[in-house]
């Protein structure tokens, strides 16, 4: 069972490291939980198409995450109905658009599990094109790199950079039930919260021990 996107954003802030795309993603279709591996497209202004896009989607995707990066350099959506259909077809399991998508309503009655920036009536313009594909891209300012660890489920997106970080959610979570639970049966606040600190000091001092055994290495100017 996969933990939820909130703890996994959390183990990461006590690690020091970031990874949620939402915000400044939204949710165009929630889902249930869904873990698959990004398959990274990069966008960029300036004229050629979208023609490599769609020539992706012809690929066999089966248990990936479609990535669009940089998406908002398009004029309107550069995702919708016939792309989500095509997507499902190819066995993806998810898609992430940095920009806009349109078709919403169908998009829902597929059931694609999408985060993107906004929707857009009209289509991307002549004016975007895309600039790569399979390489490591840039989404709100997270790094996600073809074949990186995706989990989507209600209440956001997350990009994993290594199990042990799921593994570390699975017990967050466990934790924040045993506070609900100690609440429910009368506990205070402060009381129940004890389920909990201990793991979360655990997981901040793990993170002061890289700290520590990794100095940041100075300036090139410095070397």
């Amino acid at each position: 069972m996969l933990p939820p996107t909130s703890a996994i954003a959390d183990v990461l802030q006590l690690r020091g490291r970031e990874g949620w795309l939402s915000p400044p993603l939204l949710p165009v279709h929630r889902a249930p939980a869904v873990l698959g591996t990004a398959r990274t497209v990069r966008l960029a202004a300036g004229p050629g198409g979208l023609t490599p896009l769609h020539r992706l989607l012809d690929e066999d995707l089966g248990g990936r995450v479609i990535v669009i990066a940089g998406a908002e350099a398009a004029a309107g959506a550069v995702w919708g109905e016939i792309l989500t259909v095509s997507a499902l077809r190819a066995g993806a399991v998810g898609a992430v658009v940095e920009g806009g998508v349109r078709d919403v309503g169908a998009v829902r009655e597929l059931g694609l599990p999408l985060w993107a920036l906004h929707e857009a009536t009209a289509g991307p313009g002549p004016l975007v094109h895309v600039a790569a594909v399979g390489e490591r891209v840039s989404v709100a300012g997270v790094p996600v790199a073809d074949g990186d660890m995706i989990v989507m489920d209600g209440g956001g997106v997350v990009a994993v950079p290594d199990r042990r970080v799921l593994a570390d959610a699975g017990a967050y979570a466990a934790a924040e039930a045993d506070v609900v639970t100690a609440l429910r049966a009368g506990a205070s606040l402060a009381e129940a919260y004890r389920h909990k600190a201990d793991l979360v000091a655990a997981l901040r001092a793990g993170h002061a021990r890289r700290e520590l055994r990794e100095p940041a290495r100075p300036p090139a100017a410095w070397r």
